[in-house]
């Protein structure tokens, strides 16, 4: 994070400036550090196989009882 602007928390304007700035910063690194990445569709996602089938069935017949 680089050095911003000094802070001026003496008045209501600077305060709300230097908030925004903070925020702006936060935001920036959370993006930096998190990309956004496309959604997997088709062949990529993940299937619903028998096996999970199973499970499912045995956790809900667990869950009623």
């Amino acid at each position: 994070m680089d050095r911003g602007p000094e802070m001026n928390m003496k008045d209501e304007a600077g305060l709300g400036f230097d908030i925004h700035w903070v925020q702006q910063a936060l935001i920036s690194a959370y993006d930096d550090d998190c990309p956004l990445r496309p959604v997997k569709t088709g062949a990529q996602s993940l299937k619903w196989t028998s096996g999970l089938e199973y499970l499912k069935k045995g956790v809900r017949r667990i869950f009623n009882k």
